[in-house]
């Protein structure tokens, strides 16, 4: 049996060699000052069709509001929000809003973040597409006198990756 279409198993021998490009992606972030954070693969679901995501809130994958019955489904068949309080998160960026919004008051004025996590996206597989993948995000929030040089910080610690990949 296969997964379901746009998903992936992992044999061990995959699993390990992803698993060594993660640690590597981390380090390479944890050494230019950024701190690792965690946030939950569920959203609400007016957070995640709010605006922030762009073309991507059409790719979220939905959460059936629990305790609906067949009826109630067949009444909300028009409007998503009617039957969903929930949904998978298709990218890290609504995650982060949310965390920062929620702990800024217990983070440094300028907060360098990483979140390595796996995301979601109801959109139609392809070759090399995936509707579950790992995303590695690096973001800088805040303002101080060194904006701009956090501006060019992110690509130099991507090259710093790259370089370690020896990509």
């Amino acid at each position: 049996m296969n997964p379901p279409r746009g998903m992936r198993d992992f044999l061990p021998a995959d699993k390990a060699r992803r698993e060594r490009v993660l640690a590597v992606i981390r380090e390479r972030y944890r050494a230019h000052g950024f701190d690792e954070i965690e946030t939950p693969v569920l959203e609400d679901y007016d957070r995640l069709h709010a605006g922030i995501g762009g073309d991507n809130e059409k790719l979220a994958f939905n959460v059936l509001k629990r305790g609906l019955d067949a009826e109630a489904i067949r009444a909300g068949a028009d409007d998503p929000a009617a039957l969903s309080d929930l949904g998978l998160r298709y990218d890290l960026t609504v995650p982060l809003a949310r965390f920062y919004a929620t702990n800024r008051g217990q983070l440094p004025t300028v907060f360098r973040s990483i979140q390595m996590a796996p995301v979601w996206r109801a959109e139609r597989p392809q070759k090399g597409r995936y509707r579950q993948f790992v995303q590695c995000d690096i973001d800088i929030i805040g303002k101080d006198q060194l904006s701009v040089r956090y501006d060019a910080e992110l690509p130099a610690v991507i090259h710093a990756v790259f370089t370690a990949l020896e990509i």
